[in-house]
């Protein structure tokens, strides 16, 4: 599964650092979230999933101690040609390459959505077990039928419901703190999680 998704960004990289690669490109009220939570987040971040790096660099400006981490080689040389004063390290969510507890935490914006339903659980598990306690998680993917997949532009992707959603944070350690979603005519229905590592 990881290598079908890692081979599908890695031949559209340039492309979609292109169309989707920007700050300026993305949601307003996503770069509100992301940017009140970067501001208020207690020690070192993780930008899990970093793509082409613009949250990751967003996170650097806010004066957060951050890295990005993506599993697609492409990815992380656009990202360090793009952002040079930006950390970004190659690795896979399933097994960061950082110490326990070592994060304050962990911005996952929309990077876990091509994973299997079933693998959500391994990465979440994993999120916590590099959270510090009462680290927090900030989450987003796409609101729909549990499990159901869809063509995504890139490779098959998945929507997620938020009871569903909710119970993988519990098993993994999490708890929610708050829970946003929305409709915009033209895109999926978006749905975001705020949580804290118990």
């Amino acid at each position: 599964m990881y290598d079908v998704v890692r081979q599908a960004y890695a031949k559209r990289a340039p492309e979609y650092t292109e169309a989707l690669g920007s700050i300026k490109d993305m949601s307003p009220q996503d770069v509100l979230l992301i940017s009140k939570w970067g501001k208020a987040v207690n020690g070192p971040v993780l930008d899990a999933g970093s793509g082409p790096g613009h949250w990751t660099d967003l996170l650097r400006t806010l004066k957060c101690e951050v890295v990005g981490l993506d599993m697609v080689s492409e990815f992380i040389g656009i990202a360090k040609d793009r952002f040079p004063s930006t950390s970004f390290v190659l690795g896979e969510l399933s097994e960061i390459p950082l110490r326990s507890s070592s994060l304050g935490g962990i911005l996952a914006w929309y990077s876990l959505i091509h994973l299997r339903p079933d693998d959500w659980g391994l990465v979440l598990t994993e999120f916590a077990r590099t959270l510090r306690p009462d680290g927090s998680l900030l989450l987003g993917a796409f609101l729909g039928e549990q499990g159901t997949p869809f063509e995504h532009a890139i490779t098959e992707a998945y929507y997620w419901s938020e009871v569903e959603l909710l119970k993988q944070l519990d098993s993994a350690g999490f708890q929610p703190i708050s829970v946003h979603s929305r409709c915009t005519n033209g895109f999926r229905p978006h749905l975001d999680v705020l949580a804290r590592r118990c």
